[in-house]
């Protein structure tokens, strides 16, 4: 069987994985190797959000059910996943997931999922949070970095195994080089 080939990464907010992902897609490795996992979701646009770019927004419940989702989640009542509607069996994928995605991804047997935690300290992920926009919200910033230390405590613990690539510095290219190195070298079924 030809399975979907997913880089999976994950890590707590300001980790800086969605810009990993959209960075490496710049590079010409990621134009020729890789495609870019866009999620679906129910929710509606925020102020500057390209349908098709940021996500492929779903209008209602029902169409986001009535595709091919091979993860979703429930989060503050909006429905997000993944589709293979929106996959290519010809190169390696490579999106954001959280854990429960993750895990969904690993149990699915038409897929190949590779997680890589990207990991970075409490101090650095507090402060690109508060300097992602000129006035953020905080309490959304302190209720999603509490939240995150509660599902990240047990991560040893879960049944899967991953790759970590440390981000603390602002430097891309080590963190190129060693997804670089992780693809090209994996042993991919």
């Amino acid at each position: 069987m030809n399975k979907y080939k997913i880089i999976a990464l994950f890590g707590e907010a300001g980790a800086g994985k969605d810009y990993i992902q959209k960075k490496i897609m710049k590079t010409q490795f990621g134009k020729d190797n890789l495609h870019e996992v866009i999620s679906c979701t129910t929710r509606p646009p925020r102020e500057g959000e390209i349908d098709g770019v940021h996500y492929h927004f779903m209008s209602n419940q029902s169409k986001f059910f009535s595709i091919s989702l091979i993860e979703c989640s429930c989060f503050r009542g909006w429905w997000y996943g993944t589709s293979t509607d929106y996959l290519s069996k010809e190169k390696i994928n490579i999106g954001v997931f959280n854990i429960n995605g993750i895990e969904q991804l690993l149990s699915n047997p038409k897929i190949e999922c590779v997680p890589v935690y990207i990991k970075a300290t409490s101090k650095t992920r507090l402060l690109r949070q508060l300097n992602r926009e000129a006035n953020p919200d905080c309490d959304e910033i302190i209720r999603r970095y509490l939240t995150d230390e509660k599902d990240f405590l047990d991560l040893h613990r879960k049944k899967f195994s991953y790759f970590v690539i440390e981000n603390n510095t602002n430097e891309f290219f080590p963190i190129q080089e060693s997804l670089f190195d992780l693809i090209e070298n994996y042993k991919w079924s």
